[in-house]
């Protein structure tokens, strides 16, 4: 009688445990990292090269975030933005990175880094591959072969971009101070998912350029003028390279930027009114 009721706790103690680790699954912030897993996997680069859907999974995979939803996610947003030949692409690069990954080991680094597991090399690899095995039935053309260089390279930087940045949304308001390359990799992040809003107006204003211009003005509130013009000038050129806008889009970005961290110390209203100027 009674190993069935040790069996029967052990149950129960693993039913709880079972609860409890699902619960884990839909923190708030893990909710707000799936979201802006679906926004940034709606959004390439004048709709032809998409390498956020990959990037930012294999960043969240480093970063032994709960994967398996993220993927998901990255799915419909892929799904809903490319259709089904835009889904079957990702689909074939993301296998192959999983299985490079299965295949051939990574290195792990020390716990309190943010790159947990060095995977930049996969996410080039599996990227360029697909891109490259299109020539086997359009044919050889050097200009296919150096598009599928670039779309392996931007695909690893941005990976690199978004495993360093993943932190400050996991653990902001809980830890105390990110650096500056932490805070910034995480405004582009935002950045890049707010284009997948393009489409919304408000009032005849863009949803993306409000949020990206109150993104600026934050940094340069918060960090300095230093911070809020470097910030203005890297959003602003990205978000100008992916949406195809005038490179003026660089200069009111980075001189809002930079006038909000020149009126921090008036407070943040007077910040937020370089916006206006």
């Amino acid at each position: 009688m009674f190993q069935n009721l040790n069996g029967s706790e052990v149950e129960n103690l693993q039913e709880e445990k079972t609860k409890f680790d699902i619960r884990n699954l839909f923190k708030e912030k893990d909710v707000f990292l799936y979201i802006i897993s679906l926004m940034v996997s709606m959004v390439s680069f004048n709709g032809e090269w998409a390498p956020f859907g990959l990037a930012i999974f294999a960043a969240c995979y480093s970063n032994r975030k709960p994967v398996g939803i993220i993927y998901l996610f990255v799915i419909i947003g892929t799904l809903i933005k490319f259709g089904f030949s835009g889904l079957g692409v990702f689909l074939l690069t993301s296998i192959l990175f999983l299985g490079l990954v299965l295949i051939i080991r990574p290195n792990f680094e020390e716990e309190e880094r943010n790159e947990k597991q060095k995977l930049g090399i996969y996410v080039f690899i599996a990227s360029f591959v697909i891109q490259a095995a299109k020539m086997i039935f359009s044919g050889f053309l050097l200009y296919d072969l150096i598009t599928a260089i670039a779309m392996g390279l931007i695909t690893y930087i941005f990976y690199k971009i978004f495993a360093n940045s993943i932190i400050v949304i996991c653990e902001f308001g809980e830890k105390k101070a990110f650096s500056i390359e932490e805070v910034m990799g995480a405004s582009l992040l935002l950045a890049i998912a707010f284009v997948s809003l393009s489409g919304l107006k408000f009032w005849g204003l863009s949803v993306t350029n409000i949020l990206s211009v109150m993104l600026v003005l934050f940094l340069g509130w918060k960090h300095g003028m230093l911070v809020g013009a470097t910030s203005g000038i890297t959003i602003g050129m990205v978000l100008g390279i992916i949406t195809a806008n005038s490179p003026i889009l660089v200069a009111s970005y980075a001189i809002s930027g930079m006038i909000a961290g020149l009126l921090n110390k008036l407070g943040k209203p007077r910040s937020n009114s370089s916006a206006f100027v």
